[in-house]
């Protein structure tokens, strides 16, 4: 059974991110390199995404101001943030799985949540048509990142 889980600074929490498996982080950061910025930052929420008690995925969700860099409103956006599937896990509907427990997730830890936002590369077309076959919608705004234009997408909760 697949969950969403809030990164513990514990052991077990450590060991796990320690092993996950992401060599190719050309669309998005490592879970170590989101975790460097999000345990100091009160306004992200690193997210272990969980196949019973393995890790499987990772995401950090993030409010306020910080959801303005993809022109979002800090009142009632969540940024999805550095969302990424272990190399070994990909292939097994993880993704889709997470993105569909995310909305009930996010209900419950940030209660006056009315949208989920991303960006996504404009060269990552397996990602985009996940998010489109989620839910998510073109925003219309675009803003560039390291790898070129990124498309701002929204699912409203």
């Amino acid at each position: 059974m697949l969950t969403l889980k809030i990164y513990q600074n514990t052991q077990q929490d450590c060991d796990r991110i320690a092993t996950y498996p992401l060599s190719d982080p050309t669309f998005t950061a490592t879970p170590q390199q989101a975790l460097a910025i999000a345990l100091d930052d009160v306004n992200r929420m690193p997210v272990m995404v969980l196949a019973d008690t393995e890790l499987v995925g990772f995401l950090v969700l993030i409010k306020n101001k910080d959801v303005q860099e993809v022109g979002a409103d800090p009142a009632t956006a969540i940024l999805i943030r550095s969302l990424s599937i272990a190399e070994n896990q990909r292939g097994r509907e993880f993704a889709t799985q997470a993105l569909q427990l995310l909305p009930d997730f996010v209900r419950r830890h940030f209660p006056t949540a009315k949208t989920l936002t991303l960006s996504v590369d404009h060269g990552n077309l397996p990602a985009q048509k996940l998010y489109e076959k989620i839910g998510y919608v073109d925003t219309g705004r675009r803003r560039y990142g390291p790898y070129g234009e990124q498309q701002v997408l929204c699912q409203k909760l």
